[in-house]
């Protein structure tokens, strides 16, 4: 049995109807329809000219169809098609479309709450010092996990995870929703809610790999794609690829520089150095400019070839922009409408939209990463999709 209920926080913010009618229950979530729903049973939500499916394990987005300037419908969203390899170590190791949870990215996994030491499991190591050991994507987090599909209509689909007391060694029960939404002509939004029975860290994120082309054979692939981010900061690291509290400034025309104006990704890519040591690329924080709505385009994507356009708002005040350096060695088979064969190095993207990496442990970055009994976390996401005239 759950020891807390909702707060009214998420009920207010469907009363509104902006996005869906759906209230959650007061009460412990049970599974939609079927009550035997399986961890990889496929759900698929679609209006005007976008369609999702996801599946429960993971809370994973396994495919994403837009339409391209052709009127054609695409599946820009990496993933697989045999559900079972997103349960298997090598090819889960992406997280192709997962909730992440209960902390996104890197952090050192010994933290403190109300005076209490805890261990959060340590799944990254990037020396042998055995007193350096990380957390990335909260151990083994909401993405190894089988979520509970509450609700399925046409349009909306809400997916529960209840995360227990002392799971990947952090601490309070957290009851966790993700309402995923579809609204026609093409825009997908991601709500997360969550609330817990004590106080715990929480910085989720969603965690989509998008190539706008869709791998079309006769069309160039991400890095010919036009971004723009509304950031001229991001949050450095240390030599270890560790979050040190310092805020570093974009300088104009620098490979980062998508805030001047837009520009292909190419442009200043093989310089870029923003992700760690022997790399090329982008895996980093960038801090957006304040102050921004939640309704506010805050980043965007577009591809010339295939026409489709991604405008990005949400009300979290941070972007992980990742160009996809780690997919490589033949790890993860494309789809076959990708072509099949492997996905590849630099020819995708990454948005996470989340809060700054390890805040638990840098207060001087001004914002509090812990909830409990009368604070409840929310997050809101939107891709709206559009054709380029």
């Amino acid at each position: 049995m759950r020891p807390f209920g909702f707060s009214l926080a998420l009920s207010l913010l469907y009363f509104s109807g902006i996005y869906g009618s759906f209230i959650p229950p007061l009460k412990k979530a049970e599974p939609y329809g079927n009550a035997n729903q399986t961890a990889l049973q496929e759900f698929t939500i679609s209006a005007g000219s976008i369609k999702a499916t996801f599946l429960p394990y993971g809370a994973t987005l396994k495919n994403l169809w837009v339409t391209d300037r052709w009127g054609q419908a695409r599946d820009i969203a990496l993933g697989y098609d045999d559900p079972a390899l997103y349960m298997q170590p090598t090819t889960h190791a992406p997280r192709f479309g997962v909730q992440i949870g209960r902390t996104a990215d890197r952090m050192n996994s010994t933290f403190e709450v109300d005076g209490v030491t805890y261990h959060a499991l340590t799944n990254l190591h990037p020396t042998e010092d055995p007193q350096l050991n990380l957390t990335f994507h909260g151990g083994e987090g909401f993405d190894y996990r089988n979520w509970t599909v509450v609700k399925h209509t046409k349009d909306t689909l809400v997916l529960n995870y209840f995360s227990p007391n002392g799971e990947a060694g952090y601490p309070g029960d957290v009851d966790f929703w993700v309402i995923h939404t579809v609204k026609a002509p093409a825009t997908w939004h991601i709500q997360m809610w969550a609330s817990a029975s004590q106080n715990t860290p929480l910085l989720p994120t969603n965690h989509p790999y998008l190539q706008l082309n869709a791998f079309n054979a006769s069309e160039r692939g991400s890095l010919s794609q036009t971004f723009y981010m509304k950031s001229h900061r991001y949050q450095t690291t240390d030599e270890n690829l560790l979050w040190n509290g310092t805020i570093d400034e974009l300088a104009p025309g620098s490979p980062a520089d998508f805030y001047s104006k837009p520009k292909s990704i190419s442009d200043g890519f093989w310089d870029a150095k923003f992700c760690g040591d022997n790399c090329t690329g982008y895996d980093a924080l960038f801090i957006y400019d304040t102050p921004h709505t939640r309704d506010e385009v805050v980043a965007s994507l577009w591809s010339e070839d295939s026409g489709i356009r991604l405008d990005m708002s949400t009300d979290q005040p941070c972007i992980a922009f990742y160009t996809c350096g780690e997919l490589k060695n033949n790890t993860a088979p494309r789809k076959a409408a990708h072509g099949g064969g492997y996905y590849d190095q630099y020819n995708c993207v990454l948005f996470e939209h989340q809060g700054y990496g390890d805040a638990l442990h840098l207060p001087q970055l001004d914002q509090n990463p812990i909830y409990g009994p009368g604070r409840d976390f929310t997050g809101e996401i939107t891709y709206a999709f559009s054709v380029l005239q």
